[in-house]
This record gives structure tokens, C-alpha cells and sequence, in this order.
């Protein structure tokens, strides 16, 4: 029962995210930036501030931010779903395991770049901006 009121909210959410971007005119992303992270993960607790300076950084731009978690039963769930929602099956699959920053163009649903914690923010900004 619970595991259907996450599904049923997740999708009232989708469906309504949709339609504010239809009425506001918001633009879709150029880009994804899909960080897979759990909690007990040392790479994903190093990489968390470059994930958020990113966000800062590129504020305005058309990136997608989003944070896949895997720390329990319930959040790998609903970033299964999530991933599945955004059309990222495939990019989930061929990438298994934490720690890490997938960039992925929304269109064609391919992962451009991987990220890890030995990449700099000025690095994955530089890289992140080449591809808009």
C-alpha cells in the first residue's frame, strides 16, 4: 500500500511538474546532471559539494540537477522510478554503483560524461558548459 501511494504521488507530481512547465513556458534542459548518491558512500560525501556548487554555479542555465538515491530500500525505489519517469532506464543500468556524475542529453537519453571525485568543479563546469 505504501510503495502505491509513492507511485501514485510521484506520478500526480510528474504530471503536474509537466504542466507548469507547459503554462509558465519554463525551457527544457539542454542537459542532465544525474548524481548517483548514498549516504554511506565516502565518494558521494566528496562529491556532494561539488554537486551543489555545480547547481549554484550553472544556475539559470538549462540543467537539470538531480540526485539518485540509493542509501536504502526505499530511496533506490524512487530513484528507479524517478529514472524511469525521466526516461533514464538504460543510462541506470549500464551505471551501477555510487559515487558519481552522469551528464546525459535529455534527447537522445545518452550519457555524454562521467564524473568522479577526482574531477574538479572548474573542470566538470568547463566540460558541463562546453556541451551547452
Amino acid at each position: 500500500m505504501k510503495n502505491s501511494m509513492l507511485s501514485i504521488l510521484m506520478v500526480v507530481t510528474w504530471s503536474m511538474f509537466n504542466s507548469a512547465i507547459a503554462q509558465e513556458n519554463i525551457s527544457q534542459p539542454k542537459l542532465i546532471a544525474l548524481k548517483f548518491h548514498a549516504d554511506w558512500c565516502g565518494s558521494c560525501k566528496a562529491m556532494g559539494p561539488v554537486f551543489e556548487d555545480l547547481s549554484n554555479k550553472l544556475d539559470g542555465k538549462p540543467v537539470l540537477f538531480y540526485k539518485l538515491d540509493f542509501t536504502n530500500n526505499t530511496t533506490k525505489h524512487q530513484s528507479v522510478m524517478m529514472a524511469s519517469a525521466l526516461g533514464l532506464d538504460e543510462a541506470l543500468k549500464e551505471n551501477q554503483g555510487t559515487g558519481f556524475i552522469l551528464l546525459i542529453d535529455p534527447k537522445s537519453k545518452k550519457v555524454l560524461q562521467k564524473f568522479t571525485k577526482d574531477d574538479g568543479l572548474k573542470s566538470i563546469a568547463g566540460k558541463i558548459n562546453g556541451y551547452l
